[in-house]
């Protein structure tokens, strides 16, 4: 039995797309509903081997004439469920429902972000009785991952200079930007010893986190920065520090909310516990604003290795000095970094100590300025670097004409402003903008929450009124 009403067009696709599995990496199932949809409504296509689709729709009549409109968005969703919920996502459709006005699944995540593109699309390629332009309705993969789809894809053919990217969670916002980034992977080779020292744990934590893209401007703590501030201040009093293990931080795009550093040392307890207290006094107030949680904890603990003394200064050093955080604010728009780094994750191996780094601007000279420091840090050291998963910026245009058509447009719909933000993150338009320079952005979508956990929500009042804004401008195009 259905949710919804299956006569809405985007709501019997949204449907549909739920029933289908479409993880990351596992989207062929999903492009063989796209496929099949096109053939039965006579429409051209391709599909390549990652299972990006391309579905191309002749102009209605009257508007032969006119530019072609690309739309665009993602058919993968972020898997997240439920510890006690059983879903294989995998092979199970999702359980879906609705309550007070939100879509919502039992236990899992939605998919809205982002099946909402691929309803809309769907919706415009099979309603004849819309009026449009020639469209290239774009369907990519992987985003949730890296943007792979959209680095992968073919745009030879493509000859839309006019583009509707549909991957938004908030009606009545339009996003103008987006980041630019690569990651860092500092290497240091150790050496280990035999160990007969006292060994104490340093752990760091209560703090807020959050996406590096979004959250690194608010001045929140680092976990593995702080550690490395500490263990400075010890080698700075002159205190024996050999470093057994440093483990911080989950993912390079996360500020990490925890470290916790085992260390082997010769010098007086009551000097070591001094000067965490001190430097935690410190911190604390610092962060009494932004992170108001944190915690510094230290505690007696054991080991019969440890990092030789020469090696754990370089790494704390090296950890000292390497860059972290904003390091430049846009000067157009408030609150929106346009510089930043983060030092996400510092590992320790059998052979070395690796310090993963998130380098994020819409501006590639600036990445690489970044990049640079970083090597020359690390040389310094005797650590070396290795760069991967560079992608594209998209920046600000003040003369975008289909942004200004769809301010114009809305306002006389709506009678309300059209909100333009900006995002440090990365998204699919920066990918687009870099292969084809002409490009024209705009992005909408409706009002969503909680995307990427189980409480994601769709507000359907909002699905379905953003969806006949859509078809209404495309109309004036």
């Amino acid at each position: 039995m259905r949710v919804l009403d299956e006569n809405i067009l985007i709501y019997k696709y949204f449907e549909e797309i739920t029933q289908i599995p479409h993880g990351s990496y596992h989207e062929e199932k999903i492009a063989d509903y796209i496929e099949t949809i096109a053939k039965e409504f006579d429409l051209c296509y391709r599909r390549d081997d990652m299972h990006n689709i391309v579905v191309f729709k002749d102009a209605s009549k009257g508007y032969e004439n006119h530019e072609p409109l690309m739309l665009q968005g993602h058919t993968d969703m972020v898997c997240e469920k439920n510890n006690d919920c059983s879903h294989d996502f995998e092979n199970d459709p999702l359980s879906i429902y609705v309550k007070d006005g939100y879509l919502k699944a039992n236990g899992t995540t939605l998919g809205a972000d982002d099946g909402v593109a691929v309803a809309y699309m769907l919706a415009i390629l099979t309603d004849d009785t819309l009026k449009h332009p020639p469209l290239e309705c774009v369907f990519t993969v992987q985003e949730e991952v890296g943007l792979y789809g959209a680095f992968g894809l073919d745009m030879n053919d493509l000859k839309a200079k006019r583009f509707i990217g549909l991957d938004s969670e908030t009606e009545g916002e339009t996003c103008t930007s987006s980041s630019g980034g690569c990651d860092v992977l500092i290497t240091k080779q150790i050496i280990g010893e035999d160990n007969t020292s006292p060994v104490y744990s340093l752990e760091v934590k209560g703090l807020q986190g959050g996406h590096s893209g979004g959250c690194i401007h608010m001045g929140r703590g680092n976990a593995n920065k702080l550690a490395a501030r500490i263990l400075y201040c010890m080698l700075k009093a002159g205190l024996d520090i050999r470093l057994v293990d440093i483990t911080g931080g989950l993912k390079n795009n996360a500020i990490p909310r925890e470290c916790v550093v085992a260390f082997a040392s010769e010098s007086d307890s009551q000097d070591i516990y001094h000067i965490v207290e001190k430097c935690y006094g410190e911190i604390k107030k610092e962060l009494e604003i932004s992170d108001s949680h944190v915690q510094v904890l230290l505690h007696e603990d054991e080991c019969d290795v440890c990092i030789c003394a020469k090696d754990s200064e370089a790494i704390i050093s090296m950890m000292y000095l390497c860059p972290n955080g904003m390091i430049e604010q846009s000067q157009v728009i408030d609150d929106l970094a346009i510089v930043s780094l983060n030092m996400g994750i510092v590992h320790t191996n059998e052979n070395d100590i690796t310090i993963d780094y998130s380098v994020r601007s819409p501006l590639k000279s600036a990445r690489d300025e970044l990049v640079n420091q970083l090597e020359l840090i690390a040389s310094l050291y005797n650590g070396y670097i290795e760069v991967s998963g560079d992608y594209p910026g998209w920046d600000y245009d003040a003369h975008s004409k289909i942004r200004q058509q769809f301010k114009d447009f809305y306002y006389q719909q709506t009678g309300l402003e059209l909100k333009e933000v900006a995002t440090h993150g990365g998204l699919e338009t920066g990918i687009f903008k870099s292969k084809i320079p002409e490009l024209d952005i705009l992005t909408l979508g409706p009002n969503m929450a909680d995307i990427h956990t189980p409480e994601e929500r769709l507000e359907l009042k909002s699905f379905l009124h953003t969806y006949e804004l859509l078809v209404s401008f495309i109309e004036t195009l």
